[in-house]
């Protein structure tokens, strides 16, 4: 519509011929469209590492995982805006069993620049919304379902999919810049550090690749094929900090990386399929392992030494966030639980109605995340008393994106939801 009145505008301002001026005024229009997409994304100005200080640009903020977003967080968000994304219904590979696939997925934490915030859904699409309004700018569609979180880096988004493909998309038009085909899924959420893009997949391999180009510059085969097809290899998604990369698998193995060559430094065992992902703190990485072995661990980063567990006896599937020394992560036994990060001491837990798959977003000195009983919650968090809840549709998997107070978050009947002050 803008740049249909944009041409007719051009054509009565020029009092040319009507042949003429509709070519002018059509390439005008088209240039206007172009500069208006291009003024919605700003220029990169934050260096190699898809990282800042003020906004959130990939999954869990920053490459080694530490970073959750910025406030004031309110202590009573309301409502601001809802988008319903619809769903698709669909047959495993195998074709044993259908199943409705909507929102966004486990992961699925929503990236924001400039005005717009940007997220895939398991509808097969990838959105860029307004932030304020909700109002869709445009959209991608990838071959399968988008449960990964995107990375944001130099005016392109990067995202995983089920179609077997990671895709490389264009922020300002929604077009796509390139895709590398996997031999599996894509499930992984990708990370730009030191000008790199790393990410795994269901096919065991981790991936490094040039975030221009898409052109391979290593991949390493970390296993973990054994699982059944979705749910194998490697899901986590790689954590990068002082020159080393960090990726779990399914066969219950941390594996730490030269993040240049992709050589290996040191394998820890978790003992059980391990989706959720490396946090690097200090001298420390934490990792977590799902019921087969359903302990969160505490590495040291120079060899890969356990430090200390902590068992819940039902797995994890949240990554934690470590913030002032503390530790939150939340449980499949339904617990959202906070430790002392270098001692592994238990400070306080939180108990919501259903497992909590949702990793923690902690701003301002509180604690927001969802769980598979519906709803969202914010938790004081130095004493995990219940400050807020809300009831969505349906089970809130995904993590929040914080930005100024200010959160988007997905749920898996196909909403999703901004809160704000």
């Amino acid at each position: 519509m803008k740049g249909a009145w944009t041409r007719r505008r051009f054509i009565e301002w020029s009092g040319r011929g009507l042949a003429g001026a509709g070519l002018a005024g059509l390439w005008l229009s088209r240039e206007g469209v172009a500069k208006e997409a291009a003024s919605r994304v700003p220029a990169w100005d934050l260096g190699d590492d898809s990282a800042s200080p003020n906004t959130m640009l990939m999954f869990r903020g920053n490459p080694a995982h530490t970073f959750y977003g910025t406030g004031p967080l309110p202590d009573h968000p309301r409502l601001k805006w809802k988008f319903h994304m619809g769903g698709v219904t669909l047959s495993y590979k195998d074709g044993t069993e259908t199943r409705r696939w909507a929102g966004t997925g486990w992961t699925g934490q929503p990236v924001k620049w400039g005005p717009r915030v940007y997220v895939g859904s398991q509808n097969f699409n990838f959105y860029a919304f307004d932030a304020e309004s909700g109002k869709v700018d445009w959209t991608y569609r990838g071959g399968r379902m988008f449960k990964s979180s995107a990375c944001f880096y130099r005016g392109r988004l990067y995202s995983g999919n089920v179609d077997d493909h990671i895709h490389c998309i264009d922020a300002a038009t929604g077009k796509k810049a390139w895709s590398y085909k996997t031999p599996t899924d894509v499930d992984s959420s990708p990370c730009v550090a030191n000008g790199k893009l790393y990410v795994g997949g269901e096919s065991g391999f981790l991936h490094c690749l040039g975030p221009e180009t898409g052109k391979l510059i290593w991949k390493r085969d970390l296993g973990g094929r054994e699982g059944p097809p979705g749910s194998c290899g490697v899901e986590s998604s790689p954590a990068v900090d002082r020159g080393r990369v960090y990726a779990g698998n399914f066969s219950g193995d941390l594996f730490c990386l030269e993040a240049e060559s992709g050589e290996r430094i040191w394998k820890a065992r978790t003992g059980g399929d391990t989706d959720s992902s490396p946090v690097v703190w200090e001298d420390r990485v934490y990792a977590a392992a799902e019921e087969e072995r359903p302990y969160l661990y505490c590495f040291a980063v120079e060899d890969g030494r356990e430090l200390w567990s902590f068992s819940n006896r039902a797995g994890w599937w949240s990554t934690p966030a470590v913030k002032e020394g503390r530790l939150y992560i939340g449980g499949q036994d339904k617990k959202m639980y906070c430790f002392d990060a270098k001692t592994g001491k238990l400070h306080w837990t939180f108990t919501a109605g259903e497992a909590i798959w949702s990793s923690p977003s902690v701003v301002d000195d509180k604690v927001l995340f969802g769980s598979y009983d519906h709803h969202l919650y914010l938790l004081d968090a130095m004493t995990g008393k219940l400050i807020w809840s809300y009831k969505t549709s349906e089970r809130v998997l995904s993590t929040a994106c914080v930005v100024d107070g200010t959160f988007w978050v997905g749920n898996s009947g196909g909403d999703f939801y901004c809160f704000g002050a």
